[in-house]
């Protein structure tokens, strides 16, 4: 293999294949989340909403809340938590002393 050539695999710029399960999918999740005229069963009152919204509404507040959480990580990136070692090694002089040591007393 040589070092720095590419000797095998796809020429640069070549398309991936077509993939029609994941059109299939991308299209009932379209539809999963679009609007469409519905009529209240009791009331006869007409309104659209989609099958998502209908879903939501049939959780308990705390699944609701639940659910939006879980659908916030694929449009929010999940902040990390960051270590920091806080010890001092060099314990730097107050101010009392710089002032002393500026001031030629020390």
């Amino acid at each position: 293999m040589a070092i720095g050539k590419k000797t095998g695999g796809r020429k640069k710029g070549t398309p991936n294949k077509d993939n029609p399960l994941k059109g299939k999918i991308r299209t009932h999740s379209e539809d999963y989340f679009e609007r469409k005229p519905r009529k209240d069963p009791e009331t006869g009152e007409e309104y659209e909403a989609s099958d998502f919204d209908m879903d939501m509404a049939l959780l308990s507040p705390a699944d609701r809340v639940s659910a939006e959480l879980k659908l916030l990580k694929f449009h929010m990136p999940e902040m990390k938590a960051v270590e920091m070692d806080m010890t001092v090694s060099d314990v730097p002089e107050s101010l009392e002393e710089k002032l002393a040591r500026l001031a030629g007393e020390g």
